[in-house]
């Protein structure tokens, strides 16, 4: 039996010791047995919430993980995906027979994510996992290698395990801090890249940020003769605290392929955000920005809440990029029967009234005149040409839909 402490970084700043995680050895199949119990210290502490409202609600009982991986899902959401994880099994030297959710969580320690750490003992010592913004090529030239298989030097690869194997998502990243000391989270290309993503994602945050959308702030730095993207962290608060985060995907219990929509997440706001209306619209708004953007990657952990001192609430939006995998339909189905195919204005004003969204036209009409800019935008952002050309046919789809009348 393995168990891991779980501590909390309140918003305010400060820790608060919260639960413990109990998990099994994997038996034949891989399958995990494991549960969560929240200490008492937390549930008599009067700003006490629950980490996962709907799977982990407030209360002294055990709560078994119904899940292979053995814990919860809001636990997993801490952990980087594919290429962070495969940082985290390299720097301590793993065994993939090893590489369990719990085993990760417990190398991954404080480094990770929104505001929960992991901790086999008493504690283990906190490492900033942000490098400073000096360090940005050593990062990129260190991660470019790592990412080829080539050899990394050991100081390079040290730094790299540090800050790289924190951030979530697919691709590289890693933690920087500026000298201001304000946290970022840096996207960098990769060898294999049939675009310049980079630059696809800031100029397609400036057009959110046009059209009406909450992102972060962000800026594009050159690294050599590559660029990267800086996205400012929004789990930090300005006074040295953390905002818990959880993913649509963990709220809503949907593990590995799932078919669900934008309705789901409608229904959670309704029930768990502190400001239900706000967010509404916002998700809305972002819906609709995804379709008329083509972007087809808005699966649900491209979605969080964050709890923050008024409760939990839509995050910003973060991994906007058109369709660069040329997928055509979304990951979400949209609701009132419109599939994953983006559908016409009607049918998207009809989605905006069912869930009582505030002028869904207006909000539609400020999303078409800025994305109608994109390609502008695009090439300020500097980029190339081809790449404009073939997003061209998926972002006019969106568009010509979004203008239109019909489904």
């Amino acid at each position: 039996m393995q168990k891991l402490n779980v501590v909390l970084t309140l918003p305010g700043g400060g820790h608060l010791s919260c639960g413990e995680i109990f998990t099994t050895t994997p038996d034949a199949r891989g399958r995990i047995q494991g549960s969560f119990r929240y200490t008492k210290e937390y549930l008599s502490n009067p700003g006490a919430f629950p980490l996962d409202p709907v799977h982990l609600p407030l209360g002294a009982a055990e709560i078994e993980a119904d899940r292979p991986q053995g814990i919860h899902g809001v636990f997993e959401d801490a952990l980087p995906d594919d290429w962070g994880r495969a940082l985290l099994s390299a720097k301590y030297r793993i065994p993939r027979a090893e590489q369990t959710v719990p085993n990760l969580l417990k190398f991954l320690g404080a480094s990770g994510l929104g505001a929960l750490s992991f901790y086999s003992g008493k504690g283990n010592a906190y490492v900033d996992p942000s490098a400073g913004i000096h360090d940005l090529s050593r990062m990129l030239a260190a991660a470019l290698n790592f990412d080829a298989g080539l050899p990394v030097d050991e100081n390079d690869l040290n730094a790299l395990f540090i800050c790289g194997s924190s951030p979530g998502g697919a691709r590289p990243k890693a933690l920087i801090k500026d000298n201001d000391g304000r946290q970022w989270i840096a996207k960098f290309p990769r060898l294999n890249d049939r675009y310049h993503v980079e630059a696809i994602e800031a100029g397609t945050l400036w057009l959110a940020v046009n059209a009406g959308l909450n992102v972060p702030d962000f800026s594009i730095r050159k690294a050599g003769n590559r660029s990267v993207l800086l996205v400012e962290r929004f789990d930090m608060t300005p006074s040295c605290g953390r905002n818990h985060m959880i993913s649509m995907q963990t709220l809503l219990g949907a593990d590995g392929y799932y078919n669900m929509s934008y309705s789901d997440m409608f229904v959670m706001i309704n029930k768990f955000s502190s400001k239900p209306r706000k967010d509404t619209d916002a998700l809305f708004r972002q819906m609709v920005f995804n379709a008329a953007i083509s972007n087809t990657d808005d699966h649900l952990k491209n979605f969080a809440m964050l709890y923050t001192e008024s409760g939990f609430c839509l995050s910003p939006a973060y991994d906007l990029v058109p369709d660069i995998y040329h997928n055509r339909e979304h990951r979400l189905s949209f609701p009132q029967g419109a599939g994953t195919l983006p559908p016409g204005r009607k049918i998207l004003e009809r989605i905006g009234n069912v869930y009582k969204v505030s002028n869904p036209g207006r909000i539609m009409d400020d999303v078409y005149q800025s994305v109608s800019r994109w390609q502008d935008v695009f090439e300020e952002y500097d980029v190339p040409e081809k790449d404009i050309q073939r997003l061209e046919p998926a972002i006019s789809r969106g568009l010509s839909r979004l203008g239109s009348q019909t489904k």
